[in-house]
């Protein structure tokens, strides 16, 4: 009886042991860094393992796993964030980053100058209108309107553009993430369908319609889709504030 109360007692000192080590690895200031990491990480494997499959993408399956992992152990996401911000500083070198395969296909785009700029002028005037068109019928809020306006604008651009016209931020980062997510994982299946195989335009497609996300899946598709997706992504951003801006004024 005595060897039982000690063993429930050594047990009980084991668990409590494994619990603090959890607690000071889940407050640990690195630990979102390393958490989201590791589960691109794993994300990558599962992509490779099942032959890249589109709807095991790497950015949708990473996003599914942190979420489960937030939910498991009850780390907030105020605090998660906080602890993978130096991934957020990193996207400013990222983004600029980004001028080296613009600069390398320069003489490509150059060339292809005007169906760029008639393409994005039209697809920048869809991708609002697709969002905008049911709300405008039912007659929603400026609010609604501002939230649901940026979804095919890069993250950043999208929350400012949200705020300043008085949408809820939050549901907008929701919305745009979603965006990007099926753009990566559905375009370019549904650009090979429509006969389009040009790498040129399947990148501008991707990185208009589908922002960071879109432009991260075409610089795996060729460098030369990559570097019109970084121009849809960017032109795309500037040409859908110049619109939301006419069209909110006027409404």
């Amino acid at each position: 009886m005595r060897g039982g109360c000690v063993g429930d007692e050594s047990r009980r000192r084991r668990i409590t042991v494994m619990n603090a080590l959890v607690q000071a690895a889940l407050n640990h200031p690195w630990f979102g860094l390393a958490a989201t990491v590791a589960a691109y990480g794993v994300a990558m494997r599962i992509n490779q393992a099942f032959g890249d499959r589109a709807l095991l993408h790497p950015v949708l399956v990473a996003t599914v796993l942190m979420a489960a992992l937030l939910h498991v152990t009850g780390l907030g996401y105020e605090v998660y964030f906080e602890q993978s911000g130096l991934l957020h500083a990193a996207l400013g070198l990222v983004v600029i980053l980004l001028a080296v395969p613009l600069h390398r296909n320069a003489g490509l785009i150059r060339a292809s100058g005007g169906a760029v700029l008639v393409a994005l002028v039209m697809g920048a005037i869809v991708a609002l209108a697709s969002a905008l068109a049911l709300p405008v019928l039912v007659e929603a809020s400026v609010e609604v309107l501002a939230t649901l306006g940026p979804k095919s604008v890069t993250t950043a651009v999208a929350i400012q553009l949200s705020e300043g016209f008085g949408g809820n931020a939050a549901l907008t980062a929701l919305i745009v993430i979603s965006t990007g997510i099926f753009g990566a994982v559905f375009g370019p299946g549904l650009l090979a369908f429509s006969g389009v195989r040009d790498h040129r335009a399947i990148g501008l497609a991707l990185g208009a319609a589908s922002h960071v996300i879109g432009t991260a899946r075409a610089f795996q598709i060729s460098d030369v889709a990559g570097a019109f997706a970084t121009l849809g992504m960017i032109l795309t951003a500037l040409a859908t504030t110049a619109l939301m801006t006419i069209f909110l004024a006027i409404n």
